[in-house]
């Protein structure tokens, strides 16, 4: 309670930092991250966002994982470089990172050891809209796959993280709508430890990166089912049009796309969140979300 009263009083370090930057006209900012997929377009790409606002000219790096490469590279106006030491879930130093990859410090005026998006840039809530850039070469990705061509829905059947997790939807929900729906699904995602059984069920989980994923979802599907996860954030903030019906399940609006609470820079995704009663996502039932799909 302390932390957040002396935080209202304070002035924002990131803020700080930011205008003596710009008046020492110092250019280039190196920013280390190895937490999750969603926050960078939920946080990063506000952070972003805010340097430019600063110095306009700035050179900004990352310095992440590999499982991370694909989703930096929908950020415009960024490099990143993989340390490929670096693990999920574990603590680095940023300066031990450097030298594994021979470069010296010197070359940054600015190095940001472990931002805090939701302290630093919680002003862009309700306020900034994140754009994640599309590349016209991923929309031929999705034909690999084989895909039926008309009425897939695509669904994420698990959260894919560590934290939190009583955002995930229980396998055997899961499995009773499946067992509700006659159109093909295609099931993505990279955790498939639970199985499940239809013939109408296309399962792609693990078989592809995320740009390959964004590409069926963006051009092979008519309608998704997705948990508060990375996947849905990256999808709902694709700055290009594209047509699909999301339905979203929550058990806290206090959190992820949610919170955000801005519209997608998509006009033609039409976004249904269903909330749980109690905040308990099991309480959403199969029937409201086949509603949903239906009408």
């Amino acid at each position: 309670m302390f932390k957040t009263i002396l935080r209202k009083i304070q002035q924002n370090p990131f803020e700080k930092l930011l205008q003596k930057s710009a008046l020492k006209k110092k250019k280039t900012f190196l920013l280390e991250w190895n937490r999750g997929l969603g926050d960078i377009p939920l946080g990063l790409y506000a952070i972003v966002h805010r340097i430019k606002k600063y110095v306009p000219d700035a050179k900004i790096t990352f310095l992440i994982r590999s499982d991370l490469e694909e989703g930096f590279s929908f950020l415009r106006d960024v490099q990143f470089l993989v340390v490929p030491s670096w693990k999920r879930h574990a603590q680095y130093n940023i300066y031990s990172a450097l030298q594994e990859l021979h470069i010296n410090p010197d070359n940054y005026d600015v190095i940001i050891e472990k931002p805090d998006p939701t302290y630093w840039v919680r002003w862009q809530i309700g306020a900034l809209t994140p754009r994640l850039k599309w590349e016209q070469k991923y929309d031929m990705l999705w034909k690999k796959f084989n895909l039926p061509s008309s009425d897939l829905i695509a669904v994420q059947p698990a959260i894919e993280s560590k934290y939190n997790l009583w955002r995930g939807y229980p396998p055997h929900k899961w499995q009773s709508l499946f067992n509700a729906i006659n159109s093909p699904i295609v099931l993505l995602g990279q955790e498939n430890t639970n199985s499940f059984s239809g013939n109408h069920l296309i399962d792609l989980r693990g078989k592809t990166n995320l740009c390959e994923l964004l590409s069926i979802l963006k051009n092979a599907c008519t309608k998704a089912v997705l948990p508060d996860s990375g996947v849905l954030s990256f999808m709902y903030y694709l700055d290009v049009e594209f047509p699909i019906k999301v339905v979203s399940l929550w058990a806290d609006i206090a959190q992820g796309i949610m919170k955000q609470n801005v519209a997608s820079p998509n006009k033609g995704l039409k976004h249904v969140p269903l909330l749980g009663q109690d905040k308990n996502v099991n309480n959403i039932d199969v029937s409201t979300i086949c509603f949903h799909l239906k009408e």
